[in-house]
């Protein structure tokens, strides 16, 4: 009887022993808590741990180096999801003239209320990004953070002009909305540098430089330009030839002056379209060269709905008309601004 339990002992035994050198060998055998493969650190998986002491590790993937981890936290922060509240809307805000005070002329503002302007948008988690990022969708802004995009109409000096520093070189001077915004973003970087700039064929941004220099300035620094008709046409009246004109001849000269830069967006001259040849004014031809406006923006109205969204129409895109004046303008910038901060869910304000 004691033989025969101590028979099934050593058999229990050996079978032990068995499993035992079969698990060792594998690899999977007694990992402990200290062990990186169970403390949540990324270890590849078909690693084999050496048993022969030496700390070597014998594995049929190498364990990533420290760079190729840094790679992939770069693809990761590349690739990460960005989420905005998809219910929300945009302001495309739209100045027009700007000098050292207002006055009454609702269409003004002053160089010192555009620095405010842009420090309440700053403080109120607003972030500049291009027209062209809102049309193809890449717009990116920190977290808890609302994208805005600003344009200019017209051309005027007030808005951009250039003069020599003292080392002679072309800047924009400081007392235009440009050189404000400048000076805020070396105060705050992270608020962005963007704007479009509507223009017509002649006369803009002052006397100082050629079309060229301003243009690629302005290209140079991140800002966009956009058409305004050569004449500041009233499209309602004109026929399709003179449209073709009125929108190809801004095309055109932006570019031969600046380097083949295309124009992507145009913003009607007094918010008016022509009923008859609205697609010529998205589309169309003109000595020889075509052009194609993908964005037309209105003159003022409300935020718009972000451009993915079904309710966007990008040829008839509506934006706020920005504070001017003592005249009192109905649903101007702060007006949205407001609205907004009372009704939190109608900002796009990203999310992760």
């Amino acid at each position: 009887m004691k033989k025969g339990i101590l028979f099934v002992l050593l058999t229990v035994l050996a079978i032990y022993v068995i499993i035992i050198c079969v698990d060792a060998r594998s690899g999977d055998l007694f990992i402990s808590d200290n062990n990186p493969a169970n403390s949540g650190e990324n270890i590849n998986k078909g690693e084999v741990f050496d048993s022969s002491g030496d700390g070597e590790i014998a594995s049929r993937e190498l364990i990533s180096s420290g760079e190729e981890e840094s790679q992939e936290n770069d693809n990761r922060e590349k690739n990460e999801d960005i989420l905005y509240n998809e219910s929300g809307r945009i302001i495309i805000a739209m100045y027009h003239k700007f000098s050292e005070t207002e006055g009454n002329d609702e269409w003004g503002r002053s160089f010192d209320n555009f620095y405010e302007d842009l420090k309440y948008l700053y403080e109120h988690h607003y972030r500049t990004v291009s027209l062209n990022d809102y049309l193809n969708h890449t717009m990116k802004v920190p977290v808890g953070c609302t994208p805005i995009i600003l344009t200019f109409d017209d051309g005027y000096s007030g808005q951009f002009n250039l003069i020599l520093n003292e080392e002679g070189e072309l800047v924009a001077n400081p007392k235009s909305a440009v050189g404000v915004m400048e000076k805020f973003y070396a105060e705050y970087p992270e608020f962005g540098l963007n704007g479009t700039f509507y223009i017509n064929s002649t006369g803009f941004f002052g006397n100082v430089g050629t079309n060229s220099q301003k243009l690629n300035y302005l290209i140079e620094k991140g800002f966009e330009i956009g058409n305004h008709t050569s004449t500041h046409v009233n499209f309602s009246k004109a026929s399709l030839d003179t449209v073709q004109k009125e929108v190809g001849t801004v095309a055109n000269l932006v570019r031969e002056a600046a380097n083949g830069y295309e124009i992507t967006s145009l913003a009607l001259p007094y918010g008016i379209s022509s009923k008859e040849y609205k697609s010529y004014i998205a589309e169309g031809e003109y000595e020889g060269q075509k052009y194609k406006n993908n964005i037309i923006l209105l003159v003022g109205a409300e935020p718009a709905y972000p451009s993915q969204s079904e309710k966007c129409n990008l040829l008839s895109l509506p934006r706020v008309r920005a504070r001017g004046g003592n005249k009192a303008v109905d649903y101007d910038l702060y007006y949205w601004l407001d609205k907004m901060e009372k009704n939190p869910n109608m900002k796009y304000e990203r999310i992760s």
